[in-house]
C-alpha cells in the first residue's frame, strides 16, 4: 500500500495510507479542466489542488477522500499525491530544454516523476513544542487549509503574518490555545519557528541538477509537482470522437470507461481499419 510521507492524525493514530481510484476518462478531463462544477472558475491553484485531489482519491488514512479531509493535509503530502498521479498515469521519462546558466547553450534533460527524492516528516511532525521570547508555543506545519487562507492576499508581508497566526499557538487562560500575533515575535522567535516547522514538513524534490554537455556547468532546473495539470484536453476529446463515431456510445459512457478500457477500444478500431485498407489494397491488386 502506498504511503504519505507525512499523514493525518486518525483518532490518535498517523495514519499514512492512500489509494487512487481507478483513472477514467472522466477523471482525467478534471484534471485537464480548471473549473470546478458548481463553483464557477476556481479562484486559486490551492483550490485546484483540492477539488482534484477529492476527486481522484479513494481514502486517505482509511476515510473517504472529501474535501475537509484534502485540506488538513500537509502541504508537503498534497504535492506529494499530485506528483504521484502523475506516476499514476504515465511515469514514462519527461524531458525538460534547459538554457544553460553559464554559457547559454540548450540542452535537453530527462527524469521520471517516480525517481524524484521525498523527505519524509520530522520527528515532531504535525505540530512542535518550542521556547520563544514570548515562553512555550505550538508550532504546526502548513496545511491546505492554510493555503486557501491566504490564497487571496497579494502582499507577500501580509500573507506571512496572517500564516503565522495560523500555524503558531500558545496556551492561553484555562488551557485553551490562543494565536500568536505576529508583532509579538522577534526576528529570532520567527526564524526559530520557520527552522521547525521545516524540520517537521514533509518536503518534495522540486529541482534537479544537470551538467551543461557543452561547458559542463552545474545547472538547477524547476520541476513542477503539479506536472498532471499541463495535461491537453484535446487528445482526451479526439479519443471520445473516435470511439463515438465507431460504436455510436454517448459522451458520458465513454469517459465512464477506465482509461486502459478505452485505448483498447482504440486499438481495436486501428486494428480494424487497417484490416480494411488491406481489404481494399488486396481488391485493387486483383482487379486493378
Amino acid at each position: 500500500m502506498m504511503q504519505l510521507p507525512g499523514g493525518l492524525m486518525v483518532n490518535g493514530e498517523r495514519r499514512r495510507d492512500f489509494e487512487f481510484r481507478e483513472m477514467t476518462g472522466e477523471l482525467e478531463r478534471i484534471l485537464c479542466e480548471p473549473s470546478v462544477p458548481k463553483q464557477g472558475y476556481v479562484s486559486s491553484h490551492a483550490e485546484r489542488v483540492t477539488h482534484v485531489l477529492s476527486q481522484i482519491l479513494a481514502s486517505i488514512g482509511g476515510q473517504s477522500a472529501t474535501r475537509e479531509i484534502v485540506n488538513a493535509l500537509s502541504v508537503g503530502d498534497r504535492q506529494f499525491l499530485m506528483r504521484q498521479l502523475s506516476v499514476y498515469i504515465d511515469d514514462r521519462p519527461v524531458w525538460l530544454t534547459a538554457a544553460c546558466r553559464q554559457c547559454a547553450e540548450k540542452f535537453d534533460v530527462s527524469f521520471r516523476h517516480s525517481e524524484l527524492p521525498v523527505k519524509p516528516a520530522g520527528e515532531h511532525y504535525p505540530s512542535w513544542e518550542i521556547a520563544v521570547s514570548l515562553g512555550q508555543v505550538i508550532v504546526c506545519v502548513p496545511t491546505g487549509n492554510d493555503q486557501l487562507a491566504i490564497a487571496e492576499i497579494v502582499d507577500h508581508q501580509q500573507a506571512m503574518r496572517r500564516l503565522i497566526t495560523r500555524l503558531v499557538k500558545r496556551k492561553g487562560c484555562r488551557r485553551q490555545f490562543e494565536a500568536v500575533e505576529p508583532e509579538q515575535l522577534t526576528v529570532e522567535d520567527i526564524e526559530r519557528i520557520e527552522a521547525a516547522a521545516e524540520a517537521m514538513s514533509p518536503e518534495i524534490a522540486t529541482e534537479l541538477s544537470a551538467d551543461c554537455p557543452n561547458c559542463h556547468a552545474q545547472n538547477r532546473l524547476t520541476v513542477t509537482p503539479y506536472g498532471c495539470f499541463e495535461l491537453s484536453a484535446d487528445t482526451l476529446f479526439q479519443e471520445v470522437h473516435s470511439i463515438a463515431m465507431h460504436y455510436h456510445w454517448s459522451e458520458r459512457d465513454i469517459l465512464s470507461l477506465p482509461s486502459t478500457r478505452r485505448q483498447h477500444y482504440l486499438q481495436l478500431i486501428d486494428h480494424g481499419r487497417g484490416m480494411a485498407d488491406h481489404r481494399h489494397l488486396a481488391h485493387g491488386g486483383l482487379h486493378g
